[in-house]
């Protein structure tokens, strides 16, 4: 005896995948002012060794890696914000002579993405029609593949963690606050 699926599961699943492909079609990049700010904490983190005479760079431009990174990755305002806070605390655990090399701020965007996108994973904040997509070490992985592997990604995370000592909570006036401080830069 053969079974077929009922011909409504057909109709349904590729109603499904029309309603996941619209919703990843309508997904808006981060403004410009909150990319460029998040550019220039990255830069004022922790200097960085200058190259040896003879090597060239291989870590991607910074602002364009930002990009990349939060595009590909669906990186929503709220996530962003939330980094950003994350870099703050970052700052001020970083030793005052801390030295870093020329991926170091990229490696700790990576993290703080990652780390923000996870923290507000079934919050309020992050309630989205585009759960299928949502932010995870492998993705991570597989988004940086040119300059990190999966292993890599776990670690960074796991480092990053560490310095902000595992104080990941962050409140509605934490985030209200951090708006405030930065208004002029956000242009608010």
């Amino acid at each position: 005896m053969i079974v077929s699926k009922p011909s409504h599961s057909i109709h349904s699943n590729t109603n499904q995948k029309k309603s996941q492909d619209t919703a990843l079609s309508h997904h808006r990049p981060l403004p410009s002012v909150l990319t460029d700010l998040i550019a220039i904490k990255l830069c004022d983190l922790i200097p960085t060794r200058p190259l040896p005479t003879g090597c060239s760079r291989t870590a991607p431009e910074l602002l364009y890696f930002i990009l990349k990174v939060t595009s590909r990755a669906r990186i929503s305002c709220h996530i962003a914000v939330v980094a950003l806070i994350y870099l703050d605390k970052c700052k001020k655990a970083l030793p005052k002579n801390a030295i870093g090399d020329q991926d170091t701020i990229h490696r700790i965007f990576i993290a703080s993405i990652l780390v923000a996108s996870k923290y507000l994973h079934g919050t309020c904040w992050g309630i989205t029609a585009d759960d299928h997509v949502w932010l995870n070490n492998a993705r991570m992985a597989d988004i940086c593949s040119d300059l990190f592997t999966l292993e890599q990604v776990n670690q960074l995370e796991l480092s990053f963690l560490k310095l902000i000592h595992f104080e990941c909570f962050v409140n509605a006036n934490q985030v209200q606050d951090y708006l405030v401080q930065n208004r002029q830069d956000l242009c608010l």
